[in-house]
Formats: C-alpha cells, structure tokens, sequence
C-alpha cells in the first residue's frame, strides 16, 4: 500500500495532455457555434414548455450564454472564451467559462449530439483539476521539483483521475451493450443500414465503396468489430501495460476518425478524442507526437 502511495505522489497530473484534451472539447464547441446561425439553432419555446418548473426555466433559459445574450455576442463571446481555452492561460478561471459554454451548448441547441454531452461532462469534471493546477499556462510542463513538492495534491487528484477515466470506460460499455439490443446489430447487418442511411449515411461516393464490403459475407465481421472495439475499450480500464494502451488510443482515435469521415459527425471526432487521451494518454504521448511533429515547421519559419 506504502509502495501504491509513494507511486501516486510522483505521478503528474498537471501536464500538457489536460491542456491537449480542453483545447480538443474548445474546438469542438467552436466548429459547432462558428459553422452555424446561433438564431437558427435556438429556440427555447421548443425546449422549456408552459408547465416547466422555475428551476428548469432557470436552468435552461436564464443560466445560458445564449439567452442571456443577443444571438451576435453570444457567439463573439463563446468564441473568445473557447480561444482563450485554447492558449491556455489561466485555465483556474478560463474552466468555469468553458464548462458554462458546453452546458449552454446542450441546453440551448435544438441539434445536440453525443459528444456535446460528453464535452459538458468532462469540462465540469475537469474544473477541480483545473484550480489546483499552479501553471499561469497550461501548455508550460511542471518540472520533477514541482510535482514532488505537491505530494499530497498528487495522491487525490490521481484517485480523482481514475473516476473520470472510469465514466469515459462507461460511455464505451454502455455503447456495445446498447447495440445488443438491436437486432441488426446482433444479425451483422447494421453496417450496411447505417452506410445507406439518408440522414447519417456515407457520401454517395463512398457508398459504392462500402457497398462492396456490406452486401458480401464480410458485412456481419464489420458489424461485430465496432462492438468488440467498444468491449475492448472498456476493458482498457484494467490494463496497465503501456503499449497495449497505447495501441488502443490508436485505434480509438481511428475508430472516431473514420466515423467522422463517413457520417460528417466532425464535432463528435474531437469529444471523443479527448475523451481517449484522457482515458488512455497518461504517459502524455499525444502531446509529445504533436511537438515532435510541430518542431520541424518552426524551424523553417525561421
């Protein structure tokens, strides 16, 4: 028990990898409010009927940025809030403006996806992080003498940690039991139903692609990977190896990525990235590809 605790106070958590997962759930929200007419997608006598109680009128009407706000400066708000996420200064005050502005998005929006909800969960999560997190910048590593010295602080925000990693292990255990529900999960023909939908569907030109896979014997291998990916996911929440994490992290931000290429579901790519960083990045690898791959353009701007 000793050696467990010894551990947990020489582990970092304040690193680049949370400043990596608040700049992914920021430009999700930013392609969301940017890409779109803020006046269209809200209308709050859709949302909050005559009979709601005070406290759902409070919540959902007088608490958002967007009724709180003209349509115009509630986007140049919520832009400049998500910016100054991502520059990362002085993430002790700038993670209640961005947990305020997820919330508004699921409160105010008449389209909200899965992955608006898990930005407003996470950003609220993530707040006690946040103001302990002693960095003016969060994209400004800690050094050894600074993370030894907040033993303590280490010890319950690691204990913390794992009860957020643990919500996100939820969400992929969650999504594989659901889909046994159904029976063309269950029957290996869900693929080519969601490949063809008209809504959420493949572009037209992908679909004569996928069309070969879904109508072969190929298509029922298709169907039941997502599921096992999803089980596989979850389990990840017990595994301590590094590499096979690692590998994981891979496959879950391909996994997303081309959901993201075939469904449009672009906004809901970068939730779930940072979901995955957050859950399966603690050797903040993410981070240090990033840089490796960033330094060389630096050079030849100079």
């Amino acid at each position: 028990m000793n050696q467990y605790i010894t551990l947990l106070e020489q582990k970092g958590i304040f690193n680049e990898r949370l400043a990596l997962v608040r700049l992914l759930l920021a430009i999700s929200a930013l392609l969301t409010i940017i890409f779109n007419d803020v006046k269209y997608i809200t209308d709050f006598s859709l949302m909050v009927p005559d009979e709601a109680t005070f406290a759902t009128i409070v919540f959902f009407k007088k608490f958002s940025i967007f009724s709180l706000f003209s349509p115009i400066l509630a986007k140049f708000f919520s832009i400049l809030i998500l910016v100054s996420v991502i520059i990362g200064y002085l993430p002790q005050l700038t993670c209640f403006f961005q947990a305020w502005i997820h919330l508004s998005i699921c409160n105010s929006f008449l389209g909200v996806d899965g992955g608006d909800q898990i930005a407003s969960n996470l950003s609220l999560l993530l707040i006690p992080i946040c103001l302990f997190d002693n960095r003016l910048n969060q994209w400004k590593s800690q050094t050894k003498n600074e993370t030894n010295i907040r033993k303590a602080i280490n010890v319950f925000f690691s204990c913390y940690f794992f009860l957020i990693i643990l919500q996100v292990a939820v969400i992929y255990l969650h999504s594989a039991v659901g889909k046994l529900n159904s029976t063309e999960w269950k029957d290996g023909t869900c693929a080519y139903y969601w490949f063809t939908n008209n809504v959420f569907g493949a572009p037209i030109y992908m679909q004569k692609f996928y069309n070969f896979i879904t109508l072969s014997y190929f298509a029922p291998i298709i169907t039941w990977s997502v599921i096992i990916l999803e089980l596989l996911l979850f389990a990840c929440v017990l595994v301590t190896d590094k590499k096979i994490k690692k590998s994981f992290l891979i496959f879950g931000i391909l996994f997303h990525f081309s959901i993201a290429i075939t469904h449009g579901l672009i906004t809901f790519f970068f939730s779930m990235a940072a979901s995955l960083i957050l859950y399966l990045d603690s050797e903040n690898i993410t981070y240090q590809y990033i840089k490796r791959k960033l330094k060389p353009l630096r050079y030849e701007k100079q």
